[in-house]
């Protein structure tokens, strides 16, 4: 496959070693296809960054204090690829149960590291090589039909109890589904949740005014935890 060596990618270190930080962040100056956009000492304050910053892949500890790595995984809405790295091999299973795309077992070599890194690189590839070709359809049933579904159709998805209300140019689908496990299925630099009952298409955007996004003449809430990462898609 040919790739695409201009192409860039944001990752973060979560980690409280000081040591490990030193050696992930040198191994990463030798890779130029991914671009470091922080170093966090815990999982809080990786999750100030996520509200700030687009990431594609974390290299994320897991003993750490306060929260450790995989409860912080699994609070996410949605994640990033994963490359666990630790000291401790019994969190192995655990991990790849959450989808890990690799675990390092620390002290772990260049090499070790660079193999996670051409997987994780070689995943993006696929993934952007077919989100180029084709527009992947969700298949959704309402109203005792099923339609298939093109994502780039959607102006924003709104959550009301055990429904949700994919709005449309000019109609409205209601489906039986919760916001978080719809939101996997959207592709995640195109869609983001503002509010904990509003997904919205980023490309739909007409024009913010306080709170609030106008998506086709509609205003849609912005709630304060999610603004800060909101403002930071719209001005790349």
């Amino acid at each position: 496959m040919n790739r695409d060596t201009d192409k860039t990618y944001n990752c973060i270190i979560v980690e409280d070693e000081p040591l490990s930080q030193e050696i992930l962040e040198s191994y990463l100056q030798d890779c130029p296809q991914l671009k470091l956009k922080a170093i966090c000492n815990d999982a809080l304050e990786a999750n100030q960054i996520f509200l700030k910053e687009s990431v594609d892949l974390l290299f994320l500890d897991i003993n750490m204090p306060k929260m450790n790595g995989i409860e912080w995984l699994k609070s996410l809405d949605q994640s990033p690829k994963v490359i666990f790295t630790t000291a401790y091999p019994e969190y192995a299973v655990e991990g790849f149960d959450l989808n890990a795309l690799d675990y390092l077992l620390k002290p772990f070599s260049f090499e070790r590291f660079l193999r996670s890194v051409n997987k994780f690189l070689s995943l993006q590839d696929k993934v952007d090589a077919k989100s180029e070709n084709q527009e992947e359809t969700i298949l959704v049933k309402s109203n005792k039909k099923t339609y298939l579904l093109k994502p780039s159709e959607l102006n924003y998805i709104e959550s009301e109890g055990d429904y949700l209300k994919l709005q449309r140019e000019d109609d409205c689908l209601v489906i039986h589904d919760t916001l978080k496990n719809f939101q996997t299925k959207l592709p995640p630099k195109e869609f983001l949740r503002i509010h904990r009952s509003f997904i919205i298409n980023l490309s739909k955007i007409d024009f913010l005014e306080g709170n609030q996004v106008c998506i086709a003449k509609q205003m849609v809430p912005i709630a304060n935890s999610y603004k800060d990462q909101l403002m930071q898609l719209i001005q790349k």
